[in-house]
């Protein structure tokens, strides 16, 4: 690398390290190497030119903070929100140019702070719930697609090997399991019910793409059930086995038709890509 090159690189990463300075931070020896290496403008020094960019970048993170999540926001209000945005971005600084990943820590820093989050009333627990449920929509969204299983090709399954068959699922599903309704608050919030927080409920909810449509589908504890063991690659037989269990006091037929017929309306949706045998 000749001398130039070197200079170059080094003045590259000292800019990029001053502007991803958290606005918590310190900027004052930032500020001062500025007057060294950059030239002020008519109406600003070189301080206040760096500390543009500064703001600059890390309102550009709180941008995409809340374009993942606008349910969490309105939830826990536009302060609160802009602060927890803050600190996350202390804790967890993007690694990489693309940002698409960059939220993906959120659920885990809404469940690891205070009993409330950032100033607000809403319970930490269910706010992680919601941010889980919105990062799920989000890595469906990005997920890459695939050709969806058929029922016809299910059909041509030979009867002796059907018990035994193993479903892959899409890359474009996720489960989320909660504490709260989230699923439920959420679609008031998009109807634009300003909704109050909900108290705790145990939740499961199906986020898929099918198509360029994400859908949303409330799952009951045998539904739930059901598709863990079909995405956990589990024969056909045991999933559906173990899915008519849950259901308790119903009888074993009635059970067994409503399980295929959550079977089918899965395969017809598009959760399964493919079938092992």
């Amino acid at each position: 690398m000749t001398e130039t090159a070197s200079a170059l690189r080094a003045a590259q990463t000292w800019f990029a390290q001053a502007v991803m300075t958290p606005e918590s931070h310190d900027f004052s020896a930032e500020t001062l190497e500025a007057h060294r290496r950059l030239t002020a403008g008519p109406r600003l020094d070189a301080g206040e030119r760096l500390a543009i960019y500064r703001r600059a970048y890390h309102a550009r993170l709180i941008e995409c903070l809340a374009d993942d999540y606008p349910t969490l926001q309105a939830a826990i209000g536009h302060d609160a929100f802009e602060a927890l945005a803050r600190a996350y971005v202390v804790e967890h600084p993007s690694m990489g140019p693309n940002l698409n990943s960059f939220g993906r820590h959120m659920a885990a820093f809404c469940a690891a702070r205070d009993e409330s989050v950032d100033g607000s009333s809403v319970p930490a627990e269910f706010a992680a719930n919601l941010a889980a449920l919105e990062w799920a929509i989000v890595e469906v969204i990005h997920a890459p697609s695939s050709a969806p299983l058929s029922l016809d090709a299910l059909g041509q399954v030979p009867p002796e090997q059907w018990a035994g068959a193993r479903l892959e699922s899409t890359p474009a599903l996720r489960i989320v399991r909660a504490a709260y309704p989230v699923n439920g608050y959420y679609q008031a919030t998009r109807d634009e019910n300003a909704p109050a927080i909900p108290g705790s409920a145990p939740s499961s909810t199906a986020v898929y793409r099918s198509g360029p449509t994400v859908w949303r589908m409330d799952l009951t504890p045998p539904m739930l059930e059901l598709l863990v063991r079909l995405t956990s690659d589990e024969c056909l037989s045991d999933a559906l086995e173990g899915a008519i269990a849950m259901f308790g006091d119903v009888s074993e037929d009635v059970a067994a038709q409503r399980v295929m017929a959550w079977f089918r309306e899965w395969v017809s949706s598009g959760l399964f890509s493919r079938v092992h045998l």
